[in-house]
């Protein structure tokens, strides 16, 4: 590691955190374009397929912008409704409002009316038809719903579910093993939405593929995802995604709260005193692109465990040993 410009008495902390804490599964660390780091933690292994839950979002706003590069959704400030007539609600929302989570919709992100969402017939439907809190553009306010319209998107502008296109431009080029679920397997319940699923992507009551999660990884295949955006969309000395909608994407549109803003569907922040952006999931699924280190970090944690454990520690403790062997 000391090759790489990473300090190694940080990264013993940095272990050491890791192994107390019960809930996590794995962390990688890829730094100069090598795997400079890996460890499986309580019963990980590096062929465990598991939910990344809201890692997803940003493997969607990927596809989103393949699209955008081969033409087939023209803009992100066109109109939703410009691709799905179906769905008058959308109105003058536009797909940087959702790609920002500034469409203005009301939105629960957990509780009865989260599973009465997972539970409707058209999910789409269901979370379009919101009341209308904000005019769209103004306000952040993060939606699972949001990034599922996205999904709709893809289907409405490509002709292929989100699964299928993601298949042919990122998973198969990034060699990611993924299998397509088999018609009639959606998901109506949210205690279906709890059965692990690996190597594949849960589909919402339509057989949408679910923009906002379902999708299940290894930590490699977290960290190649991370790695491709660290690289400026090239993989393997062929452009997957472009370098401007990388760097569209990753940069800070919206503010949230203190030092964390929003991109399209990343979180970006400062984390160990280095400028960051992240692909955050529930319960300490993590893929952190450092470019000022030219480092990637993943993390997967046990995903039905509550909150709490210190993942965002390690995580900065990780970077703090990169950027302090550069000195």
């Amino acid at each position: 590691m000391e090759l790489h410009g990473i300090d190694p008495e940080k990264m013993v902390l940095a272990r050491q955190l890791a192994t107390d804490d019960t809930y996590l599964r794995s962390l990688l660390v890829i730094k100069d374009g090598y795997l400079v780091f890996e460890e499986y933690f309580n019963g990980g292994r590096p062929e465990q397929s598991t939910e990344v839950w809201s890692v997803t979002k940003s493997f969607t706003s990927a596809l989103v912008g393949i699209a955008i590069d081969r033409g087939q959704v023209e803009d992100v400030d066109d109109l939703m409704l410009e691709y799905m007539p179906n769905y008058p609600e959308f109105g003058d929302i536009t797909i940087r409002h959702v790609l920002t989570h500034t469409t203005g919709l009301e939105w629960t992100e957990e509780g009865d009316e989260f599973v009465g969402w997972v539970e409707s017939e058209d999910w789409i439907q269901n979370a379009v038809r919101r009341e209308r809190l904000a005019v769209p553009g103004e306000v952040l306010h993060y939606s699972s719903g949001n990034s599922h319209f996205l999904s709709g998107l893809i289907k409405a502008a490509t002709g292929t579910t989100l699964g299928e296109y993601a298949q042919e431009h990122i998973f198969d080029p990034l060699g990611i093993a993924f299998e397509k679920q088999k018609a009639g397997s959606n998901r109506r319940s949210w205690d279906d939405f709890l059965v692990r699923t690996p190597r594949t992507w849960k589909q919402d009551s339509k057989g949408l593929e679910v923009g906002a999660f379902g999708l299940h990884l290894t930590a490699r295949e977290m960290a190649k995802f991370g790695y491709l955006f660290l690289n400026k969309g090239r993989w393997d000395n062929k452009t997957i995604l472009s370098e401007k909608w990388v760097e569209e994407s990753t940069r800070d549109h919206v503010l949230r709260t203190g030092n964390f803003g929003f991109g399209f569907q990343w979180v970006v922040s400062e984390r160990g005193g280095q400028i960051a952006f992240n692909a955050d999931g529930w319960g300490g699924q993590i893929i952190c692109v450092i470019p000022g280190l030219d480092m990637v970090v993943v993390m997967k944690s046990d995903s039905e465990s509550p909150g709490g454990h210190p993942y965002y520690q390690i995580l900065a403790t990780v970077i703090e040993a990169g950027a302090q062997g550069r000195k």
